[in-house]
């Protein structure tokens, strides 16, 4: 988050660094408000050379819950870890202090939670966080690396670059599913009201046709609330007019025969019921295969199809997504 606080000042922005959120905006900043989370996954060291899933542990050890989902995520991806280049570094400084690989996970090893051995790291402290050293590559017209959500960062970059003038927040906690609660806050706090939010992700798919197609993701609900419908018809009929592709998520997960409960839990969904229907919007989001992996990848076509389609709403012909202020 420091990072990225610096990152966007030398863009002359207006830029505001909170504990758990970043805010940004340009001159025009009611004319939109875009959301993308900024955390990654990783591990976290316990001592004794023994490591944890950073977002489980976290959010055991901070919020006191035990996500039995998470748990089972954790145990369906840690075989995709291993053999994986890692390196340890100071959570204040970003200093590398280690480098090492990731020898072998016990997904059920340390009171149901995903242990991890790591070689080559000398003695940890502590709480120290350890990133994935694979770094992102563009080969053979696909983008390859841990790239949730580092690619709505870059394309929240690009906008402001490009020219707009509305907000931005980005978040942190978002794999741990309270993300939300620092937009709720910020905005409660702002005395924003708005049911247009558009919150930018990846969406995994297994199917590698969707990345190859550029598709574009857009969802009417997930497995908690529906979403803003008439702000998705409006993004539809944009892409229709565009000529992007598009396709509805949970629609697609219905058609295979998913229900309610398994169509996922967005960051969106989880705001919306948080906060009683108190804020809105919708979702837009890029395809991605090997999904919360350092192999995880999408399309060129599909990058830019995301990109085009934001640009057009946010800069080139702004849809009517401002927000308002209570205090007002």
């Amino acid at each position: 988050m420091s990072y990225l606080y610096e990152d966007y000042k030398k863009l002359n922005l207006n830029v505001f660094k909170y504990e758990n959120l970043i805010e940004i905006h340009g001159d025009n900043r009611q004319q939109a408000i875009i959301c993308a989370h900024a955390d990654r996954h990783g591990l976290i060291s316990l001592g004794d050379n023994e490591f944890v899933y950073a977002a489980q542990y976290m959010k055991e050890i901070k919020y006191g819950e035990i996500n039995k989902n998470s748990q089972k995520k954790v145990k369906d991806i840690a075989r995709c870890f291993e053999g994986e280049h890692i390196y340890a570094y100071n959570p204040d400084t970003g200093e590398k202090l280690t480098t090492g690989y990731i020898d072998v996970c016990y997904p059920n090893m340390r009171n149901d939670d995903a242990l991890f051995l790591v070689q080559g790291t000398s003695q940890l402290e502590i709480n120290i966080p350890l990133a994935y050293a694979r770094k992102t590559r563009f080969e053979d017209g696909y983008l390859k690396g841990q790239i949730d959500n580092a690619i709505s960062l870059a394309v929240i970059y690009t906008l402001f670059k490009a020219g707009y003038q509305g907000s931005a927040l980005l978040t942190t906690e978002e794999e741990i599913g309270k993300s939300w609660l620092h937009i709720a806050s910020y905005l409660e706090e702002s005395y924003i009201e708005t049911d247009k939010i558009l919150v930018l992700d990846t969406s995994p798919y297994f199917d590698k046709n969707i990345i190859d197609a550029g598709n574009i993701i857009l969802r009417n609900r997930d497995k908690t609330e529906q979403f803003n419908l008439q702000l998705l018809e409006n993004i539809k009929e944009r892409c229709l007019s565009l000529n992007l592709p598009f396709r509805i998520k949970d629609e697609d997960l219905q058609e295979t025969g998913a229900s309610i409960e398994e169509l996922g839990s967005t960051e969106l969904g989880r705001l919306i019921q948080g906060t009683e229907g108190h804020y809105d919007g919708i979702t837009i989001q890029i395809p991605t295969i090997m999904y919360h992996t350092s192999n995880e990848m999408t399309s060129e076509i599909a990058i830019k199809n995301y990109y085009a389609l934001l640009k057009d709403i946010l800069i080139k012909n702004p849809l009517d997504i401002t927000y308002g202020n209570s205090a007002l």
